[in-house]
């Protein structure tokens, strides 16, 4: 079954649904979408609940986390429900960890308390974020004195922004965690675990920053290079993580780093989806597969023979965000043909409304020219804006 929920539903998913015949949970993103009547399997949420609560490893997947508050709510006794707990609470996620990596420093406190820590206890650098979080949303990386007074004094308007636009189950805004710092380069990872626990990776992600305070989602390129280094070493990671709690038939999205001696830490995982946003689509481009039949189907990717075949350089998505210093309600227009210009090859744009979501757009595209990634990086949507 699918749950499609907002924010974004992409063409790829709805094709592939109706292709293949999958069930999609009765809601209102499905009552309201713009889709021939009669074209879904609508399955209402009382017999989704009813079925779904006797299959001990159902699969079920949805392009957001707005879905988890379904499954949480429907199947709360379910091995679904009780993966989404573990991975979504980053709190829960670090002490199951613990065991392989017991030198990890992290710590829950509550959004008050936070405001009463001594300087002095302060161990630089940090990160700090809700225990619950999507999209780096609340998320902060702190190196000084100067940093963390400039957060704190804008933690309750940022907070309270994030309340009103996600909901608790994806996003909390009262509980923190404290924790120490990963130097290194960051990766995510779409994945599945089949039918006997086995981990399926679909596709690797590098996420590169500007700086060490940059935090934003502003590309995540693709390589076989990339696949070629990391895929045996990240999916006996998630072999452990499996195997320790027994997760079957389930989709994740799992982001971590690699440190400069090659240690893998992992940052965080988010539950019953693949990349946000259905940006994982752009697994078409770069390897020719659907991850969405892939995990529906339990394929696995021949990677001996994608890799051997796939283009040189590299694939990407990249997100032109709304950032936090614009006022969303005044913003007039955003230049989409001068933005794309810093783009040589793209694939597909999306178009967002930045009215009521934190992004103008959305690139897939490819590139062989390493300054191209720098430029994409330093690029600032504000000046390609028009406010009111």
């Amino acid at each position: 079954m699918i749950i499609l929920e907002k924010p974004y539903v992409s063409g790829l998913l709805i094709d592939s649904i109706v292709q293949n015949d999958w069930a999609v949970l009765e809601n209102d993103i499905v009552d309201n979408a713009d889709i021939e009547e009669g074209a879904l399997e609508v399955i209402p949420s009382e017999v989704a609940k009813n079925y779904y609560s006797q299959v001990e490893h159902p699969l079920i997947y949805s392009n957001s986390e707005n879905a988890i508050k379904w499954v949480l709510e429907n199947l709360p006794d379910s091995n679904l429900s009780k993966y989404i707990k573990l991975f979504k609470d980053k709190i829960a996620f670090r002490e199951m960890l613990k065991e392989f990596y017991p030198e990890f420093f992290f710590k829950e406190i509550s959004l008050e308390d936070l405001k009463r820590i001594p300087l002095e206890e302060l161990k630089y650098p940090f990160v700090i974020k809700p225990s619950m979080g999507f999209f780096s949303v609340g998320v902060h990386v702190v190196h000084n004195d100067e940093d963390w007074k400039r957060i704190l004094a804008s933690i309750d308007a940022e907070m309270e922004a994030v309340s009103s636009a996600y909901p608790e189950d994806v996003v909390t805004s009262s509980k923190f965690i404290m924790e120490e710092y990963v130097n290194g380069d960051e990766f995510s990872i779409d994945a599945y675990y089949d039918s006997q626990g086995n981990p399926v990776i679909l596709n690797i992600y590098q996420h590169p920053f500007l700086d060490s305070k940059d935090v934003k989602d502003r590309i995540y390129m693709i390589s076989a290079g990339i696949m070629v280094k990391y895929m045996a070493r990240f999916a006996l990671l998630l072999k452990q993580i499996g195997d320790k709690n027994g997760i079957k038939n389930f989709p994740l999205h799992i982001e971590l780093r690699v440190t400069d001696d090659e240690q893998i830490i992992p940052i965080e995982v988010n539950p019953l989806r693949f990349a946000g946003w259905c940006t994982a689509d752009v697994t078409k481009y770069s390897w020719g597969i659907n991850p969405y039949e892939y995990f529906f189907n339990q394929q696995k990717p021949d990677w001996n023979e994608i890799l051997m075949n796939a283009k040189r350089g590299v694939y990407y998505f990249s997100m032109a965000e709304v950032s936090p210093d614009m006022d969303s309600k005044k913003i007039k227009s955003f230049d989409y043909d001068r933005y794309l210009k810093n783009f040589s090859n793209v694939l597909e744009l999306r178009r967002i409304n930045p009215k009521n979501n934190p992004l103008f757009a959305i690139i897939l595209g490819s590139t062989d020219d390493k300054n191209e990634i720098k430029n994409i990086l330093s690029l600032k949507t504000r000046d390609y804006t028009k406010f009111s």
